[in-house]
């Protein structure tokens, strides 16, 4: 039996990897092993490891790495505590694979410790393009890794750009879409009160219009969250539409983002508004598929929202470079543009589907590379 170890630090993580998940879960031929770190396992960033067990996944190990404070100097501190610990969980599992997702800065801690152990290692969405350091994170990760599985055309062959050998790497979509397409399949219907049970401020009645909010800090202008936040909600303040707003990452600047929406929540007069530190997955797509717009900096609104056709309104240098649909409109952080950008969105409405971020079924995909990879050649040579 083949056993495939996943590190997870953070809901961004779990949201991108949990399709693939329970392929391996549901693989008689294939075990799962589960190590959390990083905000996966703190309240204050939604205790995701909560969500993870209830479905049905049984975590090994956890580890208690992230600093506060929410600087660059944590978000280091917090890299290098959490490879100290990695080592050691490794040797005890003996996994015969190990995959990391994406570009997060918990991830390279679990690309290095891979790489120096001589264990195969898998990246997800590698290839990309993006503003602040995650970008370097990901060409990094990628440079450390021996298993491609990058999310779009476009990525793929960057990949070779970097010298990666092209029998290694595997066009499969994202796994988030898998997600997405299995939701949106059940066609369920919202519920206000199962909702409102999440998060704090007004009760919003979701058969009525209401946008959703989702922004994080961006490393490289940590010193600016705030004032970005803050613009950011000024301008949900001069909307009559109902308001979603989602709690940041836990990022360089994080807390000055916390600082914006809680002052922002104490002082504002708008009864159509609820904060949400972690919503689960379902809930999550069922909203983004019904709101008129989100806006923000966050992935999901080009990524799904391509995938679904939700309006977006993509605020900042945060997602610079990514590949974006029909259904992104970009703007700076200012007031004004974002007035007028989410006026227009709103009254564009949906968009046709894209598939720029795959069909919905990476996750088999992957698992069928997984499952057939005999030897895996942990010799890095860069290729042109």
């Amino acid at each position: 039996m083949k056993k495939v170890c996943i590190v997870i630090g953070s809901r961004a993580n779990y949201g991108s990897i949990r399709s693939v998940m329970h392929e391996i879960h549901n693989d008689s031929s294939l075990a799962l092993q589960l190590i959390l770190n990083n905000s996966s396992l703190l309240e204050k960033y939604g205790e995701v490891s909560k969500l993870i067990e209830a479905d049905g996944f049984r975590i090994n190990y956890k580890i208690f790495n992230l600093l506060e404070g929410e600087t660059p100097m944590t978000m280091a501190k917090s890299t290098g505590l959490a490879l100290m610990e990695l080592p050691s969980i490794f040797q005890t599992l003996n996994p015969d694979i190990i995959m990391t997702v994406g570009d997060r800065f918990e991830t390279i801690s679990t690309a290095v410790a891979a790489s120096y152990m001589n264990i195969p290692l898998a990246h997800t969405m590698g290839g990309e393009v993006t503003g602040t350091i995650d970008e370097s994170i990901r060409h990094a990760i990628t440079k450390l890794s021996h298993i491609h599985f990058p999310a779009s055309k476009d990525a793929a062959l960057r990949l070779e750009k970097l010298g990666e050998k092209k029998s290694h790497i595997f066009n499969v979509g994202c796994p988030r879409i898998d997600l997405v397409k299995n939701i949106l399949e059940k066609d369920e219907k919202l519920s206000n009160n199962e909702i409102n049970k999440y998060g704090v401020g007004d009760k919003l009645n979701f058969n009525e219009p209401f946008i959703i909010l989702s922004q994080h800090p961006v490393t490289t202008e940590f010193m600016l969250a705030e004032k970005q936040m803050t613009i950011s909600l000024d301008v949900i303040s001069k909307f009559k539409s109902q308001f979603l707003v989602l709690w940041p990452n836990a990022d360089a600047g994080s807390a000055a983002v916390s600082k914006a929406i809680r002052k922002f929540r104490e002082n504002n007069e708008n009864k159509k508004i609820r904060f949400f530190k972690n919503l689960p997955s379902s809930l999550y797509i069922n909203l983004l598929n019904k709101c008129s717009c989100i806006i923000g900096n966050s992935s999901s609104g080009i990524r799904e929202g391509n995938f679904i056709g939700t309006p977006c309104v993509n605020i900042g240098t945060r997602q610079d470079g990514r590949e974006k649909g029909e259904n992104v409109l970009s703007v700076k952080h200012d007031f004004d543009q974002i007035i007028k950008a989410l006026r227009v969105q709103i009254n564009a409405g949906k968009f046709k589907r894209g598939k720029l971020y795959g069909d919905g079924k990476a996750a088999k995909k992957i698992t069928k590379v997984i499952k057939r990879l005999k030897k895996i050649d942990i010799q890095k040579k860069i290729t042109y």
